[in-house]
């Protein structure tokens, strides 16, 4: 989320960038010395992801990404609008977590990794 919940004020993203942008600046400084050398990573440091995105660009499930994401957004937009209150946020809850279940039946037609909309979805 953000300063302002889920964000959805397109205004507030300013806000988030002053005050995360110095939250990550501040966290660096601590964390990296100056001419510290760099951390030492394994040479298969980013296989574990490369394998779950190809798992995801190959499902060839019968629903389509942009179908499950308007579900999602749909219910987002009747459950956890602006302005909230605590029963419609347990119903959304509900909403969210049957649609998660159907994740597994996600298909992508687009194997292709340029410009893929499917996995933008």
């Amino acid at each position: 989320a953000s300063v302002h919940g889920a964000n959805r004020l397109g205004a507030n993203s300013l806000l988030d960038l002053v005050v995360f942008g110095r939250q990550a600046a501040d966290t660096t400084a601590e964390l990296v010395k100056p001419n510290s050398p760099p951390v030492k990573l394994p040479a298969n440091a980013g296989e574990k992801s490369i394998a779950r995105m190809d798992k995801i660009r190959h499902c060839t499930g019968p629903i389509p990404t942009a179908d499950l994401r308007r579900e999602l957004q749909v219910s987002m937009q009747k459950y956890a609008p602006v302005y909230r209150n605590s029963d419609d946020l347990a119903k959304g809850k509900g909403v969210v977590m049957e649609v998660m279940k159907k994740y597994k039946d996600v298909g992508i037609k687009d194997r292709s990794m340029i410009w893929n909309t499917d996995l933008i979805e």
